[in-house]
């Protein structure tokens, strides 16, 4: 008799499950409000109460919600429409709750269904539509749902694609029907389902007792509300949307399966649910820094300038007297390093008054004009009898065909040479023309005197064609050579800004008894040596002139500086350019000009 009973019980139980238990948890009231609600009356889910274990898979929590199952039972007719809700606790979404109930499991799986979570979460969902007022409602929270399937978190579930039939949830009245077509045969029944809406309000009693989930609640009650809102919520917190519409048909297709395994899963579930929005945020684009234009130094590529015009060209001499070259380099490597200085200087100061003409090699004839030699710049010009030795052996051996002019041109790059221990060599174009005037009286109104500020010196190289960096360039001259005390006696002063160290020993080599006007060298460091020292000496405040510590008073003549004085290979490169075109000012042909036979005076008529 006792294993009788046994069996009954089961059966009734199973039954229950299958649908009567589905109106033990509609709530008896609020299924009566709703019209479909009697055309359920097919549950005899008397069994229902054996249904309430439904609640139990719902989450790992099935057993608490046992006692409340006594709720249920009083509006069997009422609650089987409303059992769809009832199952939706568990799978919130599928509105058949008998059939749901075991599908619970596969939708709670598939959405992020974290028991806890959705719990917390259905129960803030009923409250906010006010289970009881949903009655009425379904359609609104139907609108709500529609938010809730485009999460396509439940897709991942198969179940989720059953449910697309009940797909209808994104209209508020669709989906209803699907869920109650799932909970009873009768499709018409199934129409009803706004009422189980109401009827899921149930679940979400149960649910309270994980209310500490209800923040979460808050994002997924929208979705709930769609089909089944409040079992849409329990079932995910936030992937509610998916099993809103999925659920339910998978609970139709699933409904036998045991509940609690659906529990397992939810944990995984519950991390999800708040990804799915996140998921199109992807998008941000990573811009690339667009890469940095490189800082070229400012001072002028080192290219040398194109040959000067006017007639003059390398190799001039080739077929008139083509060892004129060798001869001029051969009386110049005889010559001191001192003198080799002075060579360079002589040719600097030729060029800048009347052109690279030789005019600065003419000796006073008048006694009213004397020549620029005698000018006061010029007084300690050195390098005279180098080129009348270079003239004359150039007489000898090919005759008066060679210019002085191009004589001072050659020895000034061959002084270049072997001061900078050969390393600074270049080919000087020829085909100058001997000028025939020289006056004293134009040295310093041409020649940058040591003073000079660096507008001057800007000013004074532009009026012969030259650049501020190729001024700059033309003064590393100044680190080969000496200086008398007089040219810088006002840089030894308490309120110059020459280095301490070096102000000190100058004072000492300035000193003289006699009143002498002593000479030092000029660069400290590399005294007899064509370098870039000159450039660094500059920047370490270690100079003789006002004119040379000046550069650092311009940015363009500033950063010149410090570009030369990091690159030797650079300023050697634009040193040979500016020697070549400083040797190009104001040439003279041979309708102005002469080739002479001395070059210390014109010839005669």
């Amino acid at each position: 008799m006792a294993k009788l009973l046994a069996a009954v019980l089961l059966v009734a139980l199973l039954g229950c499950v299958a649908q009567p238990c589905q109106a033990g948890y509609g709530y008896p009231n609020p299924m009566p409000p709703t019209p479909g609600r009697p055309s359920l009356p097919h549950p005899a889910p008397k069994p229902r109460k054996p249904s309430h274990p439904p609640p139990g898979p719902r989450a790992p929590r099935p057993p608490p919600p046992v006692p409340r199952t006594p709720s249920y039972p009083p509006p069997p007719a009422p609650i089987s429409t409303g059992s769809p809700p009832p199952p939706a606790p568990i799978s919130t979404p599928s509105p058949p709750p008998p059939t749901h109930s075991p599908p619970p499991p596969a939708p709670i799986s598939t959405p992020s269904p974290p028991p806890p979570a959705p719990i917390s979460i259905p129960r803030p969902p009923p409250p906010t539509p006010s289970l009881p007022p949903p009655t009425p409602s379904p359609p609104a929270p139907v609108p709500i749902s529609t938010p809730s399937p485009p999460p396509p978190t439940p897709s991942p579930p198969p179940p989720a694609l059953i449910s697309t039939p009940s797909a209808p949830q994104p209209t508020p009245s669709p989906p209803p029907p699907a869920s109650i077509s799932t909970s009873s045969p009768p499709p018409p029944t199934s129409r009803p389902p706004p009422p189980a809406p109401i009827s899921t309000p149930i679940p979400p009693p149960p649910t309270p007792s994980p209310l500490p989930p209800v923040p979460v609640s808050t994002p997924s009650p929208p979705p709930p509300t769609s089909t089944p809102p409040p079992p849409a919520p329990i079932s995910t917190p936030s992937p509610p949307p998916p099993t809103s519409s999925p659920p339910p048909p998978a609970s139709i297709s699933t409904p036998s399966p045991p509940p609690p395994t659906p529990i397992p899963p939810p944990p995984a579930p519950i991390s999800t649910p708040s990804p799915p929005p996140p998921i199109p945020s992807p998008p941000p684009p990573t811009p690339s820094p667009p890469p940095p234009p490189p800082s070229t130094p400012s001072p002028p590529p080192p290219t040398p300038s194109p040959p000067p015009p006017q007639g003059l060209t390398v190799g001039h001499y080739n077929n008139i007297c083509l060892q004129a070259e060798a001869i001029v380099r051969n009386t110049v490597s005889a010559a001191s390093v001192g003198t080799m200085a002075g060579l360079i200087r002589l040719f600097f100061h030729d060029c800048f008054i009347r052109g690279c003409d030789a005019s600065v090699l003419l000796d006073q004839t008048d006694p009213n004009n004397p020549p620029e030699k005698l000018g006061v710049p010029n007084l300690t010009l050195r390098g005279f009898e180098v080129i009348d030795m270079a003239n004359a052996k150039i007489l000898e051996a090919c005759g008066n065909v060679v210019s002085c002019a191009d004589i001072l041109a050659f020895t000034g790059r061959d002084a270049t040479f072997f001061l900078s221990g050969r390393k600074v060599d270049f080919d000087m174009p020829a085909g100058r023309f001997d000028g025939n005037v020289s006056l004293a009286s134009e040295t310093l109104p041409n020649l940058p005197p040591p003073f000079a500020t660096v507008n001057d010196l800007k000013a004074n190289f532009a009026s012969k064609g030259l650049t501020a960096d190729e001024m700059v360039t033309l003064s590393g001259a100044h680190t080969v050579g000496v200086s008398h005390c007089s040219s810088f006696s006002s840089r030894l002063t308490s309120t110059s800004d020459m280095e301490p160290g070096l102000k000190s020993s100058l004072q000492s080599q300035c000193s003289s008894n006699t009143g002498s006007d002593n000479t030092v060298a000029q660069d400290l460091r590399t005294p007899d040596q064509l370098d870039n020292q000159y450039y660094k000496n500059v920047l370490n405040r270690q100079v003789l002139f006002e004119s040379d510590a000046a550069l650092l008073k311009a940015t363009d003549t500033s950063a010149a500086v410090r570009a030369n004085a990091g690159d030797t290979g650079q300023w050697e490169e634009k040193f040979k350019a500016a020697m070549v075109k400083m040797g190009a000012i104001e040439v003279k042909s041979r309708a102005n000009g002469e080739i002479r036979r001395n070059c210390r005076v014109v010839n005669t008529r």
